[in-house]
């Protein structure tokens, strides 16, 4: 049997592309780590997680209920990006582990709200503060041109991520 070699001509990676994929990797490992002096809930939220046979998905719509309060399963939907299909779905796992409560909307009776069980939000947010703590002390290092100008790359460059595929499904 003979290689197949591709004909597709790859335009050579960028300077800049390359850097930019390397200062985003250590972002995301930075985010991922485990705090220094990591706090017993830590643990306690961990066998929740596993007990529960929750996973990665589920964090963010945990954070975005920490942060931005309680929404809609739509608006929740839009503030993480996924398909509302793919949201009430894990809102309903979430729901039956006991980290989210769901009520009808007093206003319109066909939306539910979600909200975070407050006892797992007792647990989530220190961590979450921590994780947050040096994101927040990076755009304080930015002037207000720099910081409107990286919010404006990072939406470009969410924007098109989102036309190969990166927005979606969990």
């Amino acid at each position: 049997m003979s290689a197949k070699t591709s004909t597709k001509t790859r335009r050579p990676t960028t300077t800049e592309e390359t850097e930019l994929l390397s200062l985003l990797s250590g972002v995301l490992i930075g985010l991922k780590k485990r705090p220094s002096g990591a706090d017993p809930k830590d643990d306690e939220l961990r066998e929740a997680f596993e007990k529960s046979e929750l996973g990665e998905r589920h964090v963010g719509p945990l954070i975005s209920l920490v942060l931005s309060g309680p929404a809609s399963v739509s608006e929740l939907a839009e503030r993480i990006g996924l398909a509302p299909a793919t949201t009430s779905l894990l809102v309903g796992e979430l729901s039956r582990a006991g980290f989210v409560q769901r009520q009808e909307d007093e206003a319109d009776r066909r939306r539910t709200i979600v909200s975070i069980d407050e006892s797992i939000e007792d647990v989530v947010r220190p961590a979450l503060e921590e994780t947050l703590a040096p994101l927040g002390r990076g755009l304080d290092r930015m002037s207000a041109a720099q910081k409107a100008h990286f919010m404006d790359g990072l939406r470009i460059l969410n924007e098109e991520m989102g036309r190969t595929g990166a927005k979606g499904s969990c």
